[in-house]
C-alpha cells in the first residue's frame, strides 16, 4: 500500500470524508486529496504530495472572507485594518507556529486566508495528520469567530466561510 492509500485510510479512520483530486500534469503535485471534516465544523482541507519534495505532505485550507466583512473592513481606516488583521495573524500563529498563514491579496484587505502546514517524513503518520487536521479546524474557527466578533457586518447575511 502506498502513502496516498495510507493517508486516505488514516483520514477515514478519523471519520473524515476523502475524495481524490485530478491533478493536471503540468502542476508540481504528485497527488492531491480533499478531506472534509464534518464535525464540530464543516471544513475542507487539501492534502497534497509535492513531486519534487518526496518526503513531504502539505495540508491546507482556504477561507473566503465574506463580502459583508470586506465591506466593513474597507470602510475602516487603513491603519485600523492593518492592526485588526495583524491581530488575527498573531492569533493564528500562536495556535500553530509551524503553519504558513497567507492573507491574499494583502494583509490589510484579504479576500482569502490560506493556512498550510508541511509535514515532513518523520511526521507523516496517523497521529500527526489527525493533529494537523484538528489544528486547521481550530484555525478555521478562530478566523470565522474573529470576523464575526471583531469585524462584524455579516449579521443575517453571508458569513466568512471555508472556500470549496
Amino acid at each position: 500500500m502506498g502513502l496516498k492509500e495510507d493517508v486516505i485510510r488514516w483520514l477515514k479512520e478519523e471519520d473524515i470524508d476523502v475524495e481524490e483530486v485530478q491533478v493536471p500534469s503540468n502542476v508540481p503535485i504528485e497527488w492531491a486529496l480533499n478531506a472534509t471534516v464534518k464535525a464540530p465544523l464543516r471544513v475542507m482541507i487539501g492534502v497534497q504530495k509535492p513531486k519534487t519534495k518526496t518526503e513531504r505532505l502539505v495540508l491546507s485550507m482556504i477561507v473566503k472572507v465574506a463580502d459583508q466583512h470586506r465591506a466593513v473592513m474597507d470602510s475602516m481606516p487603513e491603519r485600523d485594518r492593518l492592526r485588526s488583521m495583524t491581530e488575527l495573524l498573531t492569533r493564528l500563529i500562536n495556535i500553530c507556529p509551524d503553519c504558513v498563514v497567507i492573507f491574499q491579496p494583502q494583509l490589510e484587505s484579504p479576500d482569502t486566508i490560506v493556512v498550510s502546514r508541511v509535514l515532513y517524513e518523520d511526521q507523516i503518520n496517523p497521529s500527526s495528520i489527525g493533529g494537523t487536521v484538528r489544528t486547521l479546524v481550530n484555525e478555521y474557527a478562530v478566523i470565522v469567530g474573529y470576523f464575526n466578533a471583531e469585524v462584524g457586518g455579516a449579521r443575517g447575511g453571508a458569513s466568512t466561510t471555508i472556500h470549496m
